[in-house]
């Protein structure tokens, strides 16, 4: 049998160095359990405290977005929102005091409200462009919807309507639009870098001065939109969708800047045009047209109807002689189209064929004659600019008695 009393190492018997052992031991394993246990307390204190934050942060979110709700409420019910208080400036300075204040979830939600209660996007936009000039009663310009979500319940089902809302000198960075309709919207001078459009649609919609870095345009419909003097380098966009648009001073994605391309119809020199119309008294008669251009002669017959066109080169002036029923216009009035009649600060806003923007007179006229169906169009500045970026073609299938309008042209046959 071992004595460990007389067992010694170093001076210490081997009980004595057990005894030291297990006295320290105990020490470091409360320790350490004790660190552990604390720092397990302090990982649940900090998630319950998030977690409270993110509560508190909710239901303040709510209480913000429902006492807007019942504020919008009052202000319509007390008449704050219909045309008689326009600018509206009230309801205005309420909308963005509390758009400051929302999360991005609210700031999408409201978005949607605001359209369905046509308070924003009031323009007529059923066949993608915008048909009529109408304000908006609140207005989303120079405010953030960085991050914001915009997306279709539905998805491709049923797309999310935003049509023909202004989102002039937004800021939309890393927004995401899914199956969302964006027909006759404007986003002029916004920044919309890395933007995600995913089976969204833009016919009509505007893109001028506006960074477009890095946007994904997903799969979506970019027929008849228009970018001009905007920034796409880095984005993603398909030739096909390129095809679709029209675009003016772009740089486009491989960071080459655009030539003038156009979706529809592509801009031609400006030419000089004389022509010569008479009518006879036999409707049984028939007349001879001829039209000459520096290559090519063109005869047919035409009944009761005798035109002369000569085509010149883009640098004369142009002109125009018209001989019907006594009447004769000169350079001095350019807005001739065919045999229509033209009615200078006229519009009318029934019966719309398509829409087009930006072009000139002399687009819209050509555009009207090669579109089967149309009996007429008005062209102008329906937002009252002078921008070539917002001038819009109309095309009509009937002809309604116009109403007065300064910036707009009526033409008709």
């Amino acid at each position: 049998m071992v004595d460990f009393n007389k067992r010694a190492f170093c001076h210490f018997t081997l009980k004595d160095i057990l005894s030291i052992i297990s006295s320290v031991a105990i020490p470091i394993a409360l320790a350490i359990y004790t660190t552990i246990g604390s720092q397990q307390q302090k990982q649940q204190a900090e998630k319950k405290q998030k977690f409270d934050f993110e509560q508190s942060r909710e239901l303040r979110q709510r209480a913000l977005y429902d006492e807007f709700l019942n504020n919008i409420y009052k202000l319509d019910k007390d008449g704050y929102l219909n045309d008689t208080k326009n600018p509206w400036a009230f309801a205005n300075a309420y909308y963005r005091a509390a758009h400051r204040q929302w999360d991005t979830i609210r700031k999408g939600d409201v978005l949607q409200f605001l359209k369905e209660q046509q308070l924003i996007g009031r323009n007529n936009c059923t066949n993608g462009c915008k048909t009529t000039n109408v304000d908006d009663i609140i207005r989303l310009n120079e405010l953030s919807f960085d991050k914001v979500h915009l997306t279709s319940e539905t998805g491709i089902l049923n797309k999310l309507n935003l049509q023909c809302v202004s989102f002039d000198q937004v800021s939309m960075s890393n927004a995401v639009f899914s199956s969302v309709s964006l027909n006759g919207v404007s986003f002029d001078g916004g920044r919309l870098n890395s933007v995600k459009f995913d089976g969204s649609s833009f016919r009509c919609a505007s893109f001028n001065g506006v960074n477009l870095s890095g946007a994904d345009f997903g799969n979506s419909d970019l027929t008849g939109a228009h970018f001009s003097n905007s920034d796409l380098s880095g984005a993603k966009i398909t030739e096909d969708q390129i095809n679709q648009a029209s675009f003016e001073n772009v740089i486009m994605p491989n960071g080459e800047k655009s030539e003038i391309k156009s979706s529809t119809i592509t801009k031609k020199p400006m030419t000089q045009t004389t022509t010569k119309i008479s009518r006879t008294t036999s409707s049984l008669s028939s007349s001879t047209t001829s039209i000459t251009t520096p290559s090519t002669t063109t005869t047919s017959s035409i009944a009761s109807l005798t035109t002369s066109t000569t085509t010149t080169t883009a640098s004369s002036a142009t002109s125009s002689t018209t001989s019907s029923s006594s009447t004769t216009t000169t350079a001095d009035h350019p807005w001739i189209c065919s045999n229509m009649t033209v009615l200078l600060g006229k519009d009318t806003t029934d019966n719309d064929l398509i829409c087009k923007q930006p072009t000139t007179f002399a687009e819209c006229c050509t555009f009207c004659l090669l579109t089967s169906g149309c009996l007429g169009f008005v062209w102008g500045w329906p937002n009252h600019t002078q921008s070539h970026s917002q001038s819009a073609c109309f095309l009509k299938n009937a002809f309604v008695n116009p109403s007065n309008s300064v910036q707009l042209t009526y033409a008709y046959f």
